[in-house]
């Protein structure tokens, strides 16, 4: 159980272990029917993961560049307060999102309070 804030939530959690230097996937269907699939990319650097590609059947349908049929990604970032970033209003469909986990994607320096 966690607790965030004063409200308690019950909540189910998997934990897995993603080996180093290997192409791996994990789908999980949802209640409707849909999925999420996350791809951990590998890095050659020793004990580092380059990136995790994220991808869900659970937006709307479009024709992407190739032609091909590719679903709507809705994200939105947070900070304390507010969000940084949404792409639900671009103009531009989202079909794919990264996470960038490398170290040398993470080198900005965290915005003065």
């Amino acid at each position: 159980m966690k607790i965030i804030g004063q409200k308690q939530i019950d909540c189910e959690h998997t934990f897995l272990e993603v080996e180093f230097g290997k192409w791996q996937t994990i789908s999980v269907k949802l209640p409707n029917g849909k999925h999420v699939t996350f791809a951990f990319c590998p890095s050659s650097d020793p004990g580092e993961v380059e990136c995790v590609d994220i991808h869900t059947t659970a937006g709307k349908t479009y024709t992407n560049g190739n032609k091909a049929t590719a679903w709507q990604q809705s994200l939105v970032g947070f900070t304390t307060g507010h969000d940084t970033f949404a792409t639900r209003n671009l103009k531009e469909n989202t079909g794919l999102v990264t996470l960038l986990l490398h170290t040398r994607h993470n080198t900005k320096t965290p915005a003065a309070k």
